[in-house]
């Protein structure tokens, strides 16, 4: 049989599985878990699984502030007027404009008005690269005028191995080089075309003092050709766990404001101005507006923008049902739509603006809103859009659901099912804080450790290990089947 028509029936039989509980589970009721639209709890519980995310107190005059000293008022900004503690009308009507010019950057309700989004990406960690065209009096690109660049590491954090700081470093300038004919070289010289350099909110330029704009600065840099880029310690290192992940993200960034870019309002740029969203490597509408300034590598690799066919891949990484019934399935940069006849891979980006490839599960919650999982942080979208205030730390979010997570599964009842190595979480959204999570064992469900993946639809629920794939089943149990997604 043609593989696409078993596929076809497969799928349909999916959607006839009824759905009764998890074998195994502790202190589940048979006739609720997993039982969708008819779960009472769905009218009984909170329409938001997360725990409580907190509105930073921002006034308005925090708020002109801030702006200011990201450029968004150039006058006041060169000038370095204090903003009056009482705002007058005409100053009110111009901070309404500079609200609305930072909401149209961050991908926010254009409103003008300081509203909890707003708030959120003002308070939430942010680059410090002041609002400011990249573009000469005469209208020519502000960009370096040779091939070979030098960068010198001026310090590094203390306590911290220089090594792997050096080594993220050296990967993120090869990223750039890779998609341009720029080589960048380390050197020990303090004349080298690009200084980097570590510390708090007051540091070092080459000699003299640098402060960043406000306490929640990542990072900052400068254009060519002056380059240097500057790095607050604390958002990176001053924990236990070197946050590598967002360091080689927000080096990728400000390495591109240090090559002449400015900051984009879409989020499938890793010029974005918010927190990291852990991207690896340019995207290709960075690709793009890098190669308009310096030209391409020929040599160099292209950016794939359509992945292998789904049928040749080993596993996968993820799969979700979105709110208007669509099915997708997730592996390394792409994403696939299982909607379509041969699926391709496009890119992950491309569709959820902010959401980086190589994702470890998700799911949609009973809210509607997809919840994606990678590493120590969870990201929210509403359709498309990813919301204010995220990503967050699990941690935060979904407080006693660890990191790393291999699958996540939403029963009828509104919790989450997190599974990691042999073993599973639950998540459970009626109890109170302390009591929420409870653990078990995969082998209880009969199911193996280490799952890649998991999928829960409106009537049916599986997970996914290598070539395999495990359904639900009415009485409760798991049934093995082969993945006919996988293997042309």
């Amino acid at each position: 049989m043609n593989p696409y028509c078993k596929l076809l029936i497969w799928t349909l039989a999916l959607y006839l599985f009824g759905a009764s509980c998890v074998c195994g589970a502790p202190a589940r009721s048979a006739a609720k878990a997993f039982s969708r639209r008819t779960s009472p709890r769905r009218l009984a519980v909170t329409a938001d699984p997360t725990d409580v995310l907190i509105i930073p107190l921002v006034s308005d005059q925090d708020a002109e502030i801030f702006l200011v000293g990201l450029g968004y008022n150039k006058e006041d900004a060169k000038s370095g007027s204090v903003v009056d503690a009482r705002l007058s009308d005409s100053d009110v009507r111009s901070l309404t404009e500079l609200i609305r010019k930072f909401q149209e950057d961050n991908g926010l309700e254009v409103n003008g008005v300081l509203d909890d989004e707003t708030k959120l990406a003002i308070g939430s960690p942010h680059c410090g690269f002041r609002k400011e065209a990249a573009k000469l009096s005469d209208g020519d690109v502000m960009k370096w005028n040779k091939h070979s660049l030098t960068y010198r590491i001026h310090n590094f954090p203390q306590g911290k191995r220089s090594a792997i700081i050096r080594a993220t470093l050296t990967r993120a300038f090869m990223e750039w080089s890779k998609v341009t004919p720029l080589d960048f070289t380390e050197v020990n010289d303090t004349d080298a075309d690009i200084e980097i350099s570590f510390g708090g909110r007051t540091h070092q330029q080459r000699g003299d003092f640098c402060v960043f704009p406000d306490p929640k600065t990542l990072a900052h840099a400068f254009f060519p050709e002056d380059g240097d880029i500057h790095f607050n310690t604390k958002y990176f290192f001053e924990d236990d766990d070197i946050k590598l992940e967002d360091f080689m993200d927000t080096a990728l960034h400000e390495i591109g404001h240090a090559l002449g870019l400015e900051h984009i309002n879409s989020k499938a740029s890793l010029m974005h101005p918010t927190e990291s969203n852990q991207f690896t490597e340019p995207q290709p509408i960075d690709v793009e507006r890098i190669q308009e300034i310096y030209g391409s590598r020929r040599e160099g690799r292209m950016v794939r923008k359509i992945g292998p066919k789904l049928c040749t891949l080993s596993k996968i990484d993820a799969g979700i049902d979105d709110a208007d019934g669509n099915r997708y399935l997730f592996v390394g940069e792409y994403y696939y739509d299982l909607g379509e006849n041969r699926p391709k891979g496009r890119l992950i980006s491309s569709k959820w603006p902010g959401l980086p490839g190589n994702i470890d599960a998700a799911v949609r919650y009973i809210d509607e809103k997809s919840y994606f999982f990678k590493g120590d942080k969870v990201w929210r979208f509403k359709g498309t859009r990813l919301e204010s205030g995220y990503p967050r730390l699990i941690s935060k979010a979904f407080p006693g659901i660890p990191s790393n997570i291999d699958a996540v599964l939403v029963d009828g009842e509104g919790d989450l099912y997190a599974f990691k190595g042999g073993k599973y979480w639950i998540y459970d959204v009626s109890q109170k804080k302390s009591e929420r999570v409870s653990k078990g064992s995969v082998e209880s469900l009969n199911l193996p450790d280490k799952l890649d993946a998991a999928l829960d639809t409106e009537s049916s629920m599986m997970v996914f290990k290598g070539q395999d794939v495990y359904v639900f089943q009415d009485d409760g149990t798991w049934e093995e089947e082969p993945n006919v997604w996988l293997g042309c």
